[in-house]
């Protein structure tokens, strides 16, 4: 046999002892491959994939433009001026407690309607006038206090016992309602501070029913406060309204707000003790895009040979300046608020479900705040629910439903496959 006839054969015999073991290595490795390939599409299909993340998409306060109302009270006083129901416009002063004289009556007429709710068109129940009441009478008649006249035996109402307290300011009208209440004065004084804790009037402090004790003390923010919460309730809103009162033994009282009835002033309470001075705390209706908006203002501390005309005449100066500066902000519905984004799609927006108009004041800041829904990582609809958006004007709220503009596929497979 020849050389190379040799080497052939020696070639196909090596390659037949070697040809079963790669085989056995190219199946092993074709099993492994494959078990890869198994786990490799089990981890994909079994994992969880990221969810769909939020992004705001705008700012999250806005100052409405213009300039801001400047409050320029005199030496010592106080004033501050709210938008009924939507926070406080301005206010300016060193707001230190100071005496309030009658303004007293409005938390001494809050504690009564709080006891003894009345509803419109009720008079609620009959109070006696005693002997002891003539004599209160008769004692603050001559200490040339603010009164109401009235005899023993005769019988008021609650709400004309109201309007004798808050119309021509009674002070004995509204001890009588105190003892009423309260069994006595001092009882009543301690729900009447008692409740000025509750709605956070930290620099007030009630010794009287009436004011004429220069210990009650307040701020023109404090007295802003409880106006609007008075002013909520229809019937004192309906009492510091009228410009006279016809009682029993009195006859026809006047109303002692020489404001009232100019300028949409309608109510609500003057006030005037010589430690403190003039004090007025006021309402006003004003028209804005053909929406009815109350004004709310206080003016404390005025000092001066006519501190009541002074503060009457700023306070009309306060209404108009106040109506200046009012404007509306509209939010549209549509409007963009966040993006919604994955890894797996095209990023959809969310948008306000609806509109919503205010009544603002230039300078004013509005803050937003974005509550958005989490989503998982499945698919989103067109049109779905996706949070609310809350809209804040000085502590008054509203709050918007957002919505998506367009859908969201979940991840396909190829994705998933490709991502783990």
């Amino acid at each position: 046999m020849s050389r190379s006839r040799r080497r052939r054969a020696t070639y196909r015999a090596h390659r037949a002892r070697r040809g079963p073991g790669l085989a056995k290595i190219a199946a092993a490795l074709a099993v492994v491959i494959v078990a890869f390939v198994i786990a490799w599409g089990a981890t994909a299909l079994l994992s969880t994939p990221p969810s769909p993340s939020v992004h705001a998409a705008m700012a999250t306060e806005h100052t409405v433009p213009g300039t801001a109302l400047a409050l320029q009270p005199a030496y010592g006083a106080e004033e501050a001026v709210a938008l009924q129901g939507s926070g406080t416009i301005a206010s300016a002063g060193p707001e230190r407690p100071s005496p309030i004289a009658s303004l007293t009556k409005m938390m001494s007429a809050l504690v009564i309607l709080r006891d003894h709710p009345l509803r419109p068109g009720e008079s609620g129940p009959d109070i006696p006038i005693t002997a002891a009441d003539v004599t209160t009478y008769r004692q603050e008649l001559a200490q040339s206090d603010s009164v109401v006249a009235v005899r023993a035996g005769e019988q008021l109402s609650e709400l004309q016992a109201l309007e004798g307290a808050l119309i021509p300011s009674g002070d004995n009208i509204i001890q009588l309602l105190a003892s009423w209440d309260a069994g006595s004065t001092s009882a009543f004084v301690g729900k009447m501070n008692a409740l000025a804790h509750t709605l956070g009037l930290a620099h007030t402090h009630y010794a009287g029913p009436s004011g004429v004790n220069p210990a009650t003390v307040s701020t023109a923010t404090d007295q802003l406060r409880l106006a609007q919460l008075a002013m909520a309730n229809p019937v004192f809103r309906h009492i510091v309204a009228m410009a006279q009162v016809t009682l029993p033994v009195a006859g026809v009282v006047y109303n002692v707000n020489g404001d009232l009835g100019t300028d949409g002033i309608d109510g609500v309470k003057t006030g005037w003790v010589p430690q403190g001075g003039g004090c007025f705390v006021f309402s006003a209706t004003t028209h804005l895009d053909g929406a009815a908006r109350s004004i709310v203002g206080a003016i404390i501390g005025v000092q001066g040979g006519t501190p009541i005309p002074t503060a009457l005449a700023t306070a009309k100066a306060l209404v108009l300046s106040s109506k200046k500066v009012l404007t509306t902000v509209r939010i549209p519905a549509g409007m963009t608020v966040a993006t919604i984004s994955a890894p797996y799609a095209h990023a959809i927006r969310v948008v306000t479900a609806s509109s919503v108009t205010l009544t603002a004041w230039r300078g004013a800041t509005i803050h937003y705040v974005l509550h958005a829904r989490r989503f998982a990582s499945g698919s989103i609809g067109a049109g779905a629910p996706a949070g609310t958006l809350e809209v804040d004007l000085a502590g008054a709220q509203r709050s918007l439903p957002l919505r998506t503009t367009a859908s969201m596929p979940g991840p396909t497979f190829t994705w998933r496959l490709m991502h783990p």
